[in-house]
């Protein structure tokens, strides 16, 4: 399992860089709050275990340590494969002491206080590698679409998304290795599926999502921006982000759209709602995925990735509900 992996890897870095000897881990005791139960010279945590956080998932992974917290009369900890420098500041301003599996910490409970700086993080090739590249990226977008896409022929895989042969060989071997893919007599499956969708929600945001990025645009009049959900799109266009959220949900007002496309965007200044304006709050992104969006709505998990990517606290508070609700 991945998150022993992760935690064993934590227990080996923090004697090494501590030259502490009393570190061990136990089951959680309620592990539907949280992974694992770690103890530090006689102090015990609640430990939740990630796989990596940085700026684009921080918010989130905060939301979810505030819950702990309040849930729990011991300190919480979190740990992870890779942490950001820049995270493990926000984090301790949190109050949330915080572990990395190359010994990188600040861990702060009573009179305790450890912190480990400077270490080079051997994960983070680990971590970004071909199933998180440009290519590899939209195939993995094709598998958390559907489960049973996992386990189609390669051809047939080629066929539906034009990627090579090669690359969806090298995807798949990748999310095997990565614990993320079973392979059985039955054929292959999805695990971790959830973590999967974050792990590439963090990269889609980070290295796909800007390079999709037509134009920006602002709708024509105040107006107009009140009216957006009687608005029909285009033909090959779809709502994302915030705009999507509120069709499948209606809980998130939207202030800021997203709109992916098949066709040229210009077919939105042929509804007189719109018009090109750099910094606008329309933001017109290429659409990296055959099929049909029902109700002009991108798929469920593209909207989650594009709420988390916003950074604010209202859009993950909406995609923390898309997650509740069964994306």
């Amino acid at each position: 399992m991945l998150e022993e992996e992760i935690i064993n890897d934590i227990v080996y870095a923090l004697k090494e860089k501590t030259n502490l000897e009393d570190v061990y881990y136990k089951e959680s005791p309620s592990r539907y709050l949280y992974d694992y139960t770690l103890i530090i010279n006689g102090v015990v945590f609640a430990c939740e275990i990630k796989r990596q956080v940085n700026r684009a998932n921080v918010n989130l992974v905060v939301q979810q340590m505030r819950r702990l917290k309040e849930l729990t009369d011991i300190p919480i900890l979190l740990a992870a494969l890779h942490i950001t420098p820049d995270v493990f500041e926000i984090l301790s301003r949190e109050g949330i002491s915080v572990v990395d599996a190359s010994g990188n910490c600040k861990i702060f409970a009573g009179q305790m206080f450890i912190q480990v700086s400077g270490q080079k993080n051997q994960w983070n090739n680990y971590i970004k590698r071909r199933a998180f590249t440009e290519t590899g990226l939209k195939l993995v977008f094709y598998f958390l679409l559907e489960d049973s896409n996992i386990n189609k022929p390669y051809r047939q895989i080629n066929q539906e998304t034009g990627l090579s042969l090669g690359t969806i060989k090298n995807v798949v071997e990748e999310l095997t290795v990565s614990q993320f893919v079973l392979t059985t007599h039955n054929g292959r499956f999805l695990k971790n599926k959830k973590e999967l969708l974050d792990v590439w929600q963090v990269h889609y945001n980070q290295d796909l999502k800007p390079k999709l990025l037509l134009k920006e645009m602002e709708f024509t009049s105040i107006e107009a921006q009140k009216e957006w959900t009687i608005l029909t799109l285009p033909k090959g266009m779809c709502w994302g982000g915030e705009g999507g959220a509120f069709l499948l949900d209606h809980y998130l007002i939207p202030e800021q759209f997203d709109i992916y496309t098949e066709v040229p965007s210009v077919k939105l200044m042929m509804t007189r709602k719109m018009t090109f304006k750099e910094g606008g709050s329309v933001r017109v992104y290429q659409k990296f995925w055959n099929g049909v969006d029902a109700q002009g709505v991108a798929p469920r998990i593209l909207v989650y990735a594009d709420l988390m990517g916003s950074g604010n606290s209202r859009c993950i508070e909406a995609a923390q509900r898309l997650i509740d609700n069964g994306v």
